[in-house]
């Protein structure tokens, strides 16, 4: 999403922006599909189910977080790209304040009509005295979808930090970052595999010296870099990757399936963004549009309009998904006969937070804030 760094003699990347633009569609239909997925968990699904209508459109959308953090870091640790602690943290920061407050209001307002609120801390504002409140915000995600924002913020930073290294000359900055990756896998990724795929069998390791290890989504957030600087050395063919990504696609949706038809009480495993999956799917799609060039521009200017607000879509598109849900005829209908409302709510949701997130941008006094 856009909340990357202005640039001084680089060109802009506009396969990112592609990027940029198909990930928004993609949390979208992710946080879609999950209404079908949650309501028919217990059902003992056959293929052809309801719950594997929520299960595909979800599992579609599990590249778009991954690739958010990839294209950040792609961007905000390029050396030769400007970046201002400051400035950038505010960017994200102060609008994502203001849709806070939003949130509160709006389940405020549903629950004064005796409707269900977002999910998060402020799910019943009206409830929470001011302790409560600034506890609601510390604590969690004052709405489901922002612990996103809040993990992109504390990544910021450290960027200064992770600059230090991809500053370096070569071959200095490859081996540094070599090495950082290498650790991030010995301290996350081997051990969250291991446990997912082995279960007891695989051998416990003591916590306390991994815990000074690099971990979570800093390692994708540095892995974006990698795979867009030395995009010229790579020599994947661009089927390869999408390869990749429909293996780690197939691979969330049956293990999601096959985990609810046989009643296993951790369903959403293989939703995990960090597990093999979702991780194999998110690298195949980004490593796809970051290391080849789309031309001169993007297709249609429409791209880079979306994708200048696609960090407002993202805020904005979960209350538009939650009141089309509880105030209109789709909520019922994506929840019982999801083949059907589940693309009807999908493109209204989308529809209605471009219009809204465009909207909003013409006007100028808001724009920094909302």
């Amino acid at each position: 999403m856009s909340t990357t760094a202005s640039t001084t003699t680089t060109a802009r990347r506009y396969e990112l922006d592609h990027l940029r633009v198909i990930a928004t569609l993609g949390v979208i239909l992710l946080h879609t599909g999950v209404i079908p997925v949650v309501l028919w968990r217990d059902s003992l699904p056959e293929l052809v189910s309801a719950f594997n209508v929520g299960n595909a459109a979800n599992s579609l959308g599990r590249f778009a977080v991954n690739c958010f953090f990839m294209t950040s870091g792609a961007l905000l640790l390029d050396p030769v790209r400007r970046f201002v602690l400051r400035s950038q943290f505010l960017r994200v920061a102060l609008p994502t304040l203001t849709w806070i407050v939003i949130y509160a209001v709006a389940n405020a307002m549903l629950r004064q009509q005796e409707l269900r609120g977002v999910k998060g801390g402020l799910s019943d504002p009206a409830e929470l005295g001011l302790g409560d409140l600034v506890r609601a915000l510390v604590s969690g995600p004052a709405v489901y979808h922002l612990w996103f924002v809040y993990v992109l913020l504390g990544i910021y930073l450290t960027v200064p930090l992770l600059r230090a290294l991809t500053d370096r000359a070569e071959p200095q900055r490859l081996r540094l970052l070599t090495w950082f990756l290498v650790l991030w896998f010995l301290a996350d990724l081997l051990p969250r595999w291991g446990t997912w795929l082995l279960e007891e069998r695989f051998p416990p390791a003591y916590p306390a010296p991994l815990a000074a290890l690099p971990t979570g989504y800093i390692g994708l957030f540095v892995l974006g870099f990698v795979l867009s600087h030395y995009r010229d050395r790579l020599r994947v063919p661009s089927l390869a990757w999408l390869g990749l990504a429909a293996v780690g696609l197939v691979w969330t949706f049956v293990g999601v399936w096959q985990a609810a038809s046989h009643g296993d009480p951790d369903v959403y495993a293989a939703y995990d963004n960090l597990k093999p999956p979702v991780l194999m799917y998110s690298v195949g799609v980004f490593a796809f549009f970051a290391t080849r060039s789309w031309g001169p521009g993007p297709a249609w200017p429409l791209v880079k309009r979306l994708s200048e607000l696609s960090f407002r879509i993202y805020l904005v598109h979960v209350l538009v998904l939650h009141t089309l849900r509880y105030t209109t005829e789709l909520g019922p209908l994506v929840e019982e006969r999801p083949v059907v409302g589940l693309p009807l709510i999908y493109v209204a949701t989308v529809v209605l937070s471009v219009l809204v997130a465009w909207a909003l941008d013409f006007v100028k006094p808001l724009r920094r804030w909302i």
